[in-house]
């Protein structure tokens, strides 16, 4: 099953999940200018995705379009030069695409920071070739578990327990 298809089984059943009054989101397919392509292709099927009070959070395209204006110019060094950062994952881990490629990556948001301080690159996890390939196979799909695996995995037992998007893309199937 294609992630748009995905997408639209999970959309009608968003108002069922609640953690804790915070509510998840997704958002509806945009029509994105100046990203580029592959991140664009993404923003097509969903605009935005927000989970269990933002452990997984992709921004919506306009913040992608902010995070691309700020690219390049304030850190003087950037240990990751050619990404792009369009989400966040476990609260602290950045998930980027690679400008030329769309090549979806992750890495350490502590780690950048030193990377930053001390000038150097930093190493990334490539997961996908491309946002949607990602989305497909981490969010929507088998590898949704790995992926909560490689921040770190759930902070407790109940989170894990009570992860209504992992029981929600389950009962669906794509799990």
């Amino acid at each position: 099953m294609e992630l748009a298809a995905k997408v639209a089984l999970v959309r009608p059943r968003m108002g069922e999940l609640d953690r804790y009054g915070w509510d998840y989101e997704l958002g509806e397919p945009a029509e994105p200018a100046g990203l580029p392509p592959a991140l664009a292709e993404l923003y097509r099927i969903f605009d935005g995705l927000s989970t269990r009070m933002g452990f997984i959070d992709l921004l919506d395209a306009e913040g992608a379009l902010a995070e691309l204006a700020k690219k390049g110019a304030g850190d003087l060094h950037d240990p990751v030069p050619n990404l792009l950062q369009f989400g966040t994952i476990g609260y602290s881990d950045a998930l980027c695409t690679d400008l030329d490629s769309g090549a979806v990556h992750l890495f350490n948001g502590d780690l950048y920071i030193d990377a930053v301080k001390m000038g150097e690159s930093l190493e990334t996890n490539l997961l996908a070739p491309s946002p949607v390939a990602f989305a497909d196979a981490f969010l929507f799909g088998p590898r949704y578990r790995e992926l909560i695996e490689l921040v770190g995995g759930y902070p407790t037992p109940e989170d894990e327990e009570e992860d209504e998007w992992r029981l929600l893309i389950e009962e669906l199937g794509f799990a």
